[in-house]
């Protein structure tokens, strides 16, 4: 067993294609079987199920492949180690987050410090995907609105941010300053979409308010959100941080009772993984800017 088997079975485990595999990695095809079959021989058992042309990862393939990932991992923090070491690494932190909304002024104060860092942006909208592309070493830090539960991950709340009810302003609850979530029960809401946390955070809080919300609409754009809201077409859920957007005309926005409405932004990195001096030095000022 080498390197070189090793890369080219995490290959053909992603691709769950020879063709696409070989392709990627410019060799010819059968030249990639052959590899694939002498490490299935040399660990004494098969790692795809194939039925005709098609090849996907079996039980003992997905247990290997967690393994090497580990391996990769450990050589890439070796080499940005050696990097960082002989001053020939460049400074750079590659950063996934659910929302871009609040990274602007995060970024700029932390580059008026130290405007020679690049940044990576990703944008995620399910956690698992964000959860993965962390494990994998693809991102270096993550913010998200739930907390990454996974036993290399760790999870550091940063701030909570208060989610309200909002209504057109003419409705009947528009001269309240707060009201119970069960007051809302037999509301129309317009809701975001449910690739959105948000559709599951907010979901959540009418089911302990003792009701499932009728979604009238479910639309990506807060902006469009506002916008039915506000011509009467249904209520809807709105954090606080979008009290500071430059929508002109926001919906009224009315503080809930019970339960309380809020989420909690989280940074997440790798427990025990080499981390880049200048991420390190990012990571202490997210968590200070928040506290702030």
């Amino acid at each position: 067993m080498d390197i070189l088997q090793l890369k080219y079975f995490r290959e053909v485990a992603q691709s769950e294609s020879m063709t696409k595999a070989a392709e990627k990695l410019h060799i010819a095809q059968p030249s990639l079987s052959k590899t694939i079959l002498r490490l299935e021989k040399g660990l004494g058992v098969a790692l795809f199920d194939r039925v005709g042309k098609r090849i996907k990862l079996n039980d003992c393939g997905k247990l290997f492949l967690k393994r090497i990932e580990r391996v990769f991992n450990e050589l890439d923090a070796g080499q940005r180690e050696l990097a960082d070491l002989t001053g020939i690494g460049q400074e750079h932190v590659t950063l996934g987050a659910s929302s871009s909304r609040f990274l602007p002024n995060l970024l700029n104060e932390f580059l008026v410090e130290h405007p020679q860092v690049n940044f990576r942006l990703r944008h995620f909208a399910r956690q698992a995907e964000m959860q993965e592309q962390l494990l994998n070493g693809q991102i270096d830090l993550s913010i998200f609105f739930l907390p990454i539960i996974h036993p290399q991950i760790h999870s550091e709340p940063l701030i909570d941010e208060e989610i309200f009810l909002a209504v057109p302003p003419k409705h009947h609850l528009a001269d309240r300053k707060s009201i119970q979530l069960r007051e809302a029960a037999a509301e129309s809401f317009i809701s975001y979409t449910a690739d959105s946390e948000l559709w599951d955070i907010t979901h959540n809080f009418c089911r302990q308010a003792g009701f499932e919300p009728s979604i009238v609409f479910e639309i990506e754009s807060l902006e469009a959100i506002a916008t039915l809201v506000n011509a009467g077409l249904g209520v809807t859920f709105l954090p606080a941080y979008w009290r500071q957007s430059d929508i002109s005309h926001l919906p009224v926005q009315l503080h809930i009772e019970n339960p309380v409405c809020q989420r909690t932004i989280w940074l997440s990195w790798i427990k025990g993984r080499y981390m880049s001096p200048i991420t390190n030095i990012f990571k202490n000022f997210v968590i200070r800017y928040f506290s702030r």
